[in-house]
């Protein structure tokens, strides 16, 4: 009897340890031998709207040599000055400036986050470069700029799905929702990912597309374990809800439509890019369904086979992946 209890009692924890193993985040490796790389955001924005306006030309040069990136190495012209002065002064500047101090009062979170990614990248990608860091307010020019090593953070860009100036500014209110502080880590590293994945050819299909994009997202959580889905995908609760409620006639309207070797744009542009919905599903389904899809296909491929991050986004094969996947949509 007792031996039959502790049988019972083995086989119990041991499902129990299987089951535990089965539901780990496999994005959760251990970075934990990877030293924390030194971050610091160097905010110009603040250091150039902080100068007394009264004596502009004697703020810019203490500032010069900390931010030659935006200023050069030689002397202001009158020129530059006067086109600084300009700037700093325009009312709507000076808006999102304040609005920034609001949403980040500080940088040291934004700097944690960093050094979290930084690590993970250091981790698959030993011999990476960890790049310097700056934050500027661009006007809502665009989000961020990533080049030689160099990253530069429009934080003006993230103030916000509430933040009332940009819905006058006419950005689409689906397009607002990914302009907020939970962002900008998700955008790092998709910029981080750019090098490291190969785009389609311009004919290339739409499966080719829905993978393409979905490995940028399967980089971006290799990078930032913790991201939630909702950033990570940019859905709502109320979308992903659609998704878990239709992903298998979703995926039936593919197959039966042959939309997955369809090359042309109005069907790439349909089911990859971004959208208030997707026409053909009706006004309450989400847009990007090929992306969505795609990636529920990469993270099964990831499931089935032994391989590796960089080996995953090296795969152009995508009828390989898909094959190799043995995706079947929930019921």
């Amino acid at each position: 009897m007792r031996f039959s209890v502790l049988r019972t009692l083995v086989l119990l924890l041991f499902s129990l340890v299987l089951l535990s193993a089965c539901n780990r985040n496999s994005f959760d490796v251990d970075v934990s031998d990877i030293p924390k790389p030194k971050v610091h955001i160097s905010d110009y924005g603040s250091a150039l709207f902080s100068i007394n306006r009264d004596s502009l030309a004697k703020g810019l040069q203490t500032i010069q040599n900390k931010y030659a990136l935006f200023l050069g190495t030689d002397s202001l012209s009158d020129e530059q000055i006067n086109q600084l002065s300009n700037y700093v002064n325009d009312p709507f500047l000076d808006e999102l400036f304040a609005s920034y101090k609001i949403k980040f009062p500080s940088l040291l979170p934004l700097e944690d986050d960093l050094v979290d990614v930084f690590r993970h990248l250091l981790f698959y990608y030993p011999s990476s470069k960890i790049p310097e860091v700056y934050a500027y307010i661009s006007g809502v020019q665009g989000p961020l700029i990533y080049q030689d090593h160099i990253l530069v953070l429009g934080l003006d860009n993230y103030l916000g799905s509430d933040f009332e100036t940009y819905a006058k500014m006419g950005i689409p209110r689906y397009k607002i929702r990914a302009m907020s502080p939970d962002y900008v880590i998700k955008d790092v590293a998709l910029a981080l990912s750019i090098d490291k994945i190969t785009a389609p050819n311009a004919d290339g299909t739409v499966l080719d597309f829905m993978l393409y994009e979905a490995k940028k997202l399967y980089f971006v959580k290799s990078m930032f374990p913790k991201i939630k889905d909702q950033i990570l995908l940019n859905y709502t609760e109320e979308q992903l809800r659609w998704f878990a409620k239709n992903e298998s006639e979703l995926w039936k309207y593919y197959i039966e439509n042959e939309l997955l070797f369809k090359s042309d744009f109005e069907s790439i542009n349909k089911f990859i890019n971004d959208a208030p919905f997707t026409s053909v599903l009706g006004n309450n389904s989400p847009s990007r369904t090929g992306v969505w899809l795609g990636y529920q296909i990469l993270l099964r491929y990831a499931k089935n086979n032994e391989v590796t991050l960089t080996e995953i986004l090296a795969n152009t094969q995508a009828q390989e992946i898909l094959n190799q996947s043995k995706y079947k949509p929930r019921r």
